[in-house]
């Protein structure tokens, strides 16, 4: 009886949790993330792309 009530206070507790990001808080997790992703691909560009271009010249 006491683990089934401490189980709904959690699964409570975890939707209040997720609830509380806001908007902006979500925008800039994906800017951030997006930003990290554009330099990995542009360095991966550099380094393996530009180089087969530069052998074909």
């Amino acid at each position: 009886m006491i683990i089934n009530s401490l189980n709904s206070e959690i699964l409570t507790m975890c939707a209040v949790c997720i609830s509380e990001t806001s908007g902006g808080q979500n925008a800039l997790l994906i800017i951030v993330l997006s930003f990290i992703l554009l330099g990995l691909l542009n360095s991966s560009w550099k380094k393996y792309f530009k180089e087969g271009q530069k052998s074909s010249n």
